[in-house]
């Protein structure tokens, strides 16, 4: 069995008679290739019609920056966040920060001063940092045309910082991780995410604890949200690139949790809300769908 550099567990408990919540970081330095692998299946649903080319699985991240996720669900009383498949998370900085007893800082980062990405660079007038990138080759069942997933995307540069970390998928070389206008994750006020944004700000009244009461550093949180990528039906072979980074400086960390990836027949891409979806007897409404989650970003000062 390979090693697959697990670093660290933070596990609470979300919902009566639920399952923890669970982030479990990697150390790719211990072994890149099952790392990388590892983490390419773990974004798949069950029953996805995907196949994963072994071998083509690249994974680029420091030791704790990204990892995998289960049962992740957070409420602040009246709204729930949860997302209905396990999967991985990659942020800008520090994927083991990301849950905790209380969000007191409100410059949760974890600034790693490592390189950007240069496809995340074409969605962005900004120079970018810290980049948290997975990618990988696939392949689907007959007749299918598209592939989608659900996501969370948090951020500690919400409400008050200039800037916006940035956040793509990229399907066969074309990102779909934006809105019906073009737009990609934001929070400046007009914008279509500006709507999905749920406020978890230092010293909010109503903060997005857990059951037993733990929070989740982010600052700002989307709900979930679905992502779907048209597949380029010239190949046979198609390339997913999952990435995340830091925008115009390395602080202020944002995330994404990343899951449920499955082929579809879909005609048309980009982002879109996804709907509710009640949970069985003993559990919470659901949000489910393969979604983006993209930062609001004004930089603090």
């Amino acid at each position: 069995m390979k090693n697959l550099g697990i670093t660290a567990v933070c596990a609470v408990a979300l919902t009566a008679g639920a399952h923890a919540t669970t982030i479990t970081t990697v150390d790719p330095t211990a072994d890149p290739s099952g790392t990388a692998a590892a983490l390419a299946a773990a974004t798949l649903a069950p029953g996805s019609g995907i196949s994963i080319i072994a071998g083509s699985e690249t994974y680029v991240g420091e030791p704790g920056q990204g990892g995998t996720y289960s049962d992740f669900s957070i409420s602040n009383g009246s709204t729930t966040i949860a997302l209905a498949h396990d999967g991985i998370v990659l942020t800008s900085g520090d994927a083991g920060g990301i849950l905790v007893a209380e969000n007191t800082d409100p410059s949760f980062d974890g600034s790693l001063g490592t390189p950007g990405n240069a496809l995340l660079e074409t969605l962005t007038p900004s120079t970018t940092f810290d980049a948290n990138v997975l990618s990988f080759e696939f392949a689907v069942e007959p007749g299918m045309t598209s592939v989608s997933a659900s996501f969370v995307f948090g951020t500690d540069e919400y409400p008050d910082q200039s800037v916006t970390d940035i956040f793509g998928v990229f399907v066969d070389g074309v990102n779909y991780a934006e809105f019906s206008d073009g737009s990609v994750i934001n929070f400046e006020l007009g914008s279509i995410s500006a709507g999905f944004f749920n406020d978890n700000d230092v010293g909010s009244l109503t903060p997005f604890v857990t059951n037993t009461g733990d929070a989740i550093q982010y600052d700002g949180i989307l709900s979930v949200l679905t992502v779907t990528g048209l597949l380029d039906l010239s190949l046979t072979t198609h390339m997913i690139v999952i990435a995340i980074a830091d925008t115009s400086d390395t602080i202020f960390d944002s995330g994404v949790f990343f899951g449920g990836l499955m082929a579809g027949t879909a005609t048309g891409g980009g982002i879109t809300p996804t709907p509710e979806i009640p949970l069985p007897a003993g559990g919470l409404l659901m949000l489910t769908g393969l979604g983006a989650l993209t930062l609001r970003g004004l930089r603090k000062i």
